[in-house]
């Protein structure tokens, strides 16, 4: 009777242990990355922690509060700072990044926001992580700034630079020294060369057409700093420059290449294998392999984001691992996540997507 109690006891045992692994809850799982995410409805930053099984659980302290309204979000290339520009209260705010646990410090706490044009809605820094430019649409305008390495201060470099009339979007090279800024409605890139100093300076044949009627939603430049796509959501396609060591930009061969309807925002995994594209109108994610810049859809694609709903996804990022895809939705309000297959790219929903958010998520970054 009493092997019979132990025997039964240790099967008890078992069935638990077992139905513990193979839960869903991923409260548990250890932390593979922080995530942080800005969004409509709320002025403050999102702190997420990123689990090994790519789920996504809140922070112990969730929220940061910044100035209003917080649109976008630019990591510094050290990982120990974070820069949010402020839309209607036009500033950007810096908070230090603790790698132990995700909390962000607001950098100079004595000090206010730093004060920009109007209306600032990107951010970039530079390879080397000296400068900080923030993109102003309402002044069509490039605010410039030094960044103190040790403690993330920032200060004004001469006066703002002009661009074209209510530019959508930015990125700075994050191996050279040029920045570029997508045009929207005018359907062109304006390319600058970052000085020794910080100031900016027209790249020669700039600004660079993109296509007859495109709209660019976003620019991203690959992380080896070769080429640089621009999403065009007016004709739903990609438009693949590569990138000289003067700065100039030059179509690559078959470009524009065809995505899902409306996509407003790219990204691109870290070994600059595989693209991804956000496309607003059809809700759902387009994937490629990327070859010499020139883009060949991968099997399956595209990639449908929620089961219910009208997700119309504003941004997404492929994570510090290159093992997973976030999409940050704006109609749900949720982010959707995806598992990346490393040897062709195609993605797998993860069982527990999409995850809630209490905003309605703009931008989100990952950082270990």
């Amino acid at each position: 009777m009493k092997a019979l109690i132990t025997v039964t006891s240790l099967l008890l045992i078992i069935v638990f242990l077992s139905g513990c692994l193979g839960s869903s809850n991923s409260s548990t799982a250890p932390t593979l990355a922080f995530m942080y995410v800005v969004g409509t409805g709320d002025n403050g930053i999102r702190g997420l922690a990123e689990k090994s099984t790519g789920d996504l659980a809140p922070l112990a302290v969730a929220s940061f509060a910044t100035n209003p309204r917080p649109v976008s979000l630019a990591l510094h290339p050290s990982k120990n700072f974070l820069y949010v520009p402020n839309l209607t209260s036009n500033t950007v705010s810096g908070f230090t990044v603790d790698h132990v646990n995700g909390i962000l410090t607001p950098i100079g706490t004595a000090l206010p926001p730093t004060p920009v044009q109007t209306a600032p809605v990107a951010a970039g820094i530079n390879s080397t992580g000296t400068f900080l430019y923030v993109l102003n649409q309402g002044s069509a305008s490039i605010s410039a700034f030094s960044i103190d390495t040790a403690r993330g201060l920032l200060t004004a470099i001469g006066s703002p630079v002009a661009t074209a009339a209510n530019p959508q979007s930015m990125a700075v090279s994050p191996t050279a020294g040029f920045l570029y800024v997508g045009n929207g409605a005018l359907g062109t890139i304006s390319g600058f060369a970052i000085a020794a100093n910080g100031t900016l300076s027209p790249v020669a044949g700039s600004p660079f057409t993109a296509g007859a009627g495109a709209t660019l939603a976003g620019i991203t430049i690959d992380p080896k700093g070769q080429f640089l796509y621009a999403a065009d959501s007016a004709n739903s396609k990609i438009a693949s420059f590569s990138i000289s060591g003067t700065g100039t930009l030059t179509a690559v061969a078959g470009s524009p290449f065809t995505t899902g309807t409306t996509p407003v925002s790219i990204a691109i995994d870290s070994t600059a294998s595989f693209l991804y594209s956000a496309n607003q109108g059809s809700n759902n994610v387009s994937a490629f392999k990327i070859s010499a810049g020139s883009l060949t859809q991968i099997t399956g694609s595209p990639y449908t984001l929620v089961t219910t709903g009208t997700p119309q996804p504003s941004f997404l990022t492929v994570d510090v691992s290159n093992t997973f895809l976030y999409v940050a939705n704006v109609g749900t309000t949720n982010i959707s996540a995806f598992g990346i297959k490393a040897a062709d790219g195609s993605l797998s929903l993860l069982p527990n997507s999409p995850f809630p958010q209490g905003v309605a998520p703009l931008w989100i970054v990952t950082t270990q």
